[in-house]
């Protein structure tokens, strides 16, 4: 709780401070939108971990196997980087690069998720013979 408060806070000064600096200096504006992002990023990496490794300590408990979740936890990462890095170019004004930045995070989480796609073919397999 008292994090968020804090991500909050950092948020609207961060956000008051941009929307001062952008008629004096759009590029200014810009940077300080970009660097208070990437502190409010910083600032969740650790809980982020937190829920990694407990989502991975419950599978393996289960008996999951890593190559069944790994895919998906890589293919998660990718859609929120992707997600946060397109919009800060749709803020820039670059909307056709976050378009084409999506389209390229599209491509890169089917990739990882390759093998998978394996597994689960592996396991169709295994059952209709």
């Amino acid at each position: 709780m008292y994090l968020i408060f804090k991500l909050a806070v950092l948020a609207v000064c961060g956000a008051l401070f941009a929307a001062f600096l952008k008629p004096l200096s759009p590029v200014f504006a810009i940077f300080t939108s970009l660097a208070c992002g990437l502190l409010l990023i910083y600032a969740v990496l650790d809980p982020v971990r937190q829920i990694f490794d407990a989502l991975s300590g419950f599978l393996t408990a289960v008996g999951v196997s890593r190559n069944l979740y790994v895919p998906v936890i890589k293919a998660v990462g990718i859609a929120v980087l992707v997600h946060i890095t397109a919009q800060v170019c749709r803020d820039a004004g670059e909307s056709a690069l976050g378009s084409k930045l999506e389209l390229a995070g599209v491509i890169a989480a089917i990739a990882v998720c390759i093998p998978l796609m394996r597994e689960v073919f592996t396991l169709l397999e295994t059952m209709l013979l």
